[in-house]
């Protein structure tokens, strides 16, 4: 097995001149680097999936509106529950030994944690990924295909941050049926669960301009 230390360093060192990696890894090896709070670190497919943890100020606003906007729908609701997870949040698959950190989990009723852990999120009802250039490939692939896996998942969102654009994919009644919606227009209304949100209200005051 690598050791943390080195491990780390081979991480930090290809950071400085690449966006994203991918290294070979145990669940382990992963576990063992997957604290480190500068660093967006992902396990999927037996690979460490590491980019730099700092974001840009469009993705902090895009993520803090689309919590406000969701936290003020879920709190006047009377009868349910739902609990609202900033970036760094970790969502484990385990039938695929997988760990990822959405930029926004939404978990409805009990939060469910992987025995052993206090971090380890199993049972997510939304989850949302702004994109990124370095990530948007993976994020939209292969990450998509794995979030379909779970079976408290509702609803997959993603929200670009160079235009006005959502994509949501919402499962239906039907086993292994998705809709998925592209709204991308400012005039348009997107679906995330069950609110009706303007994009003028996310995308307000000229952000993309940051």
């Amino acid at each position: 097995m690598v050791k943390t230390a080195e491990l780390l360093e081979s991480i930090r060192g290809r950071l400085l001149t690449e966006s994203f990696i991918r290294i070979p890894a145990t669940v382990e090896e992963y576990e063992s680097v997957s604290y480190e709070r500068d660093l967006k670190i992902e396990y999927h497919n037996d690979e460490i999936i590491a980019s730099m943890g700092k974001v840009t100020p469009v993705h902090s606003i895009l993520v803090s509106r689309l919590i406000k906007i969701l936290s003020n729908y879920y709190d006047n609701l009377e009868n349910d529950f739902f609990w609202l997870l900033e970036s760094g949040a970790c969502v484990h698959i385990p039938t695929l030994k997988t760990y990822y950190q959405p930029d926004m989990t939404v978990i409805n009723g009990e939060i469910k944690i992987k025995e052993g852990t206090t971090t380890e999120i199993l049972n997510p009802y939304i989850v949302c990924e702004v994109l990124s250039k370095a990530t948007q490939d993976f994020d939209m692939s292969e990450k998509l295909v794995n979030y379909k896996t779970i079976e408290s998942i509702k609803q997959i969102i993603f929200v670009a941050q160079d235009r006005p654009w959502i994509s949501t994919y919402t499962r239906t009644n039907e086993p292994n049926v998705w809709i998925n919606t592209d709204y991308d227009s400012l005039e348009n209304t997107a679906i995330i669960d069950n609110l009706t949100i303007s994009l003028k209200d996310i995308y307000k005051k000229n952000i993309l301009k940051f």
